[in-house]
């Protein structure tokens, strides 16, 4: 076997990591052509590890992409920004199947999360630069 699909499923149903916190320094938007959000992904830290992590989706997001990042969310989570930026498409297919693979049509759906968790770190990242340039000693909003 590989992808699995139950697991997925129960992911989404029971909302797992669902909800961007508020003020996220680390937030990541992707867009729809018409500029309408389609799935933010956006965390916070403490002492820069990552101390809440969420998503969002609109209703016509596929299940996949919503449980990869769920997964992503699970694996990040309490994890220092800088460690958890090394995560990989591989680490979410170990957490989404049953024997470390994903089904091809599953693949882009666990590398949009990776790309838009590394987008997230970047945002992070350059919120951190600001407040060290200001002075200010910052390590995460929590």
């Amino acid at each position: 076997m590989a992808t699995d699909v139950k697991k997925m499923i129960r992911l989404v149903q029971e909302r797992t990591a669902y909800g961007v916190p508020e003020k996220a320094p680390g937030v990541c938007t992707m867009q729809d052509e018409d500029g309408r959000p389609m799935i933010r992904l956006g965390f916070d830290a403490h002492r820069d590890c990552i101390a809440v992590i969420g998503y969002e989706a609109a209703p016509e997001v596929s299940v996949d992409i919503c449980a990869a990042l769920a997964a992503l969310c699970g694996l990040t989570l309490n994890r220092p920004v800088m460690a958890a930026s090394s995560l990989t498409a591989e680490d979410l297919a170990a957490e989404l199947s049953d024997d470390g693979k994903v089904d091809e049509e599953n693949r882009m759906a666990l590398d949009a999360a990776i790309a838009m968790f590394k987008e997230a770190v970047r945002m992070y990242a350059k919120v951190y630069t600001e407040k060290k340039a200001q002075g200010i000693e910052w390590h995460g909003n929590v």
